[in-house]
């Protein structure tokens, strides 16, 4: 192998190695690292549910909390830290998780600021077993403060600002599920 081979080699190497990390979005690590997901519930437009999100001694997250209907609330969310994402290289998202056997949904905003579209997929999870979902980015949506739109607008992958894991949809109640991680296929 001649020097320029051995280089080219190690560049795409490079490339594959970092395209392959940067594809995690959410494990035990990042979350205990200073740029850790953060929890915003419902209390942000005067609802009372609420939610907390811990390791546990597997290394796997817990998000758990109870989510009021009451003063028009209805959500808890763990949410990325709001910075410039690019998934224009990857179809979709992953995510392992062990549920409670409710519905959860998957959201993205390509804004910095709360204007209330998200686009968003929803999937269910089964009580206590653990899955490998995933969401083809197709299967988004468009949505505002909660309901969908009737909008075909694509999701601009090249610029996403902050992604969410949500619970909501009128499930008053506890709720509790351990994440092994969030990533991009």
């Amino acid at each position: 192998m001649n020097f320029l081979s051995i280089i080219l080699a190690s560049i795409i190497m490079n490339n594959t190695l970092q395209q392959k990390k940067d594809n995690i979005l959410l494990n035990a690590s990042i979350v205990q690292t200073e740029n850790k997901w953060r929890i915003v519930n419902d209390g942000v437009m005067g609802g009372l549910s609420s939610s907390k999100v811990f390791i546990d001694g597997d290394s796997k997250i817990i998000f758990s909390g109870n989510v009021s209907l009451e003063n028009n609330g209805g959500f808890a969310s763990l949410r990325s830290p709001v910075k410039n994402y690019n998934f224009e290289n990857f179809s979709g998202i992953e995510i392992k998780i062990k549920g409670d056997g409710k519905l959860y949904s998957f959201s993205m905003k390509e804004t910095s600021y709360f204007n209330g579209y998200f686009y968003t997929s929803s999937f269910e999870t089964k009580k206590d077993e653990w899955n490998v979902v995933q969401i083809s980015f197709n299967q988004f949506k468009l949505y505002y403060f909660g309901k969908k739109t009737s909008s075909n607008k694509k999701i601009p992958l090249n610029n996403i600002k902050e992604i969410s894991l949500l619970i909501g949809d009128k499930q008053s109640g506890s709720f509790n599920t351990e994440i092994d991680y969030i990533k991009l296929y």
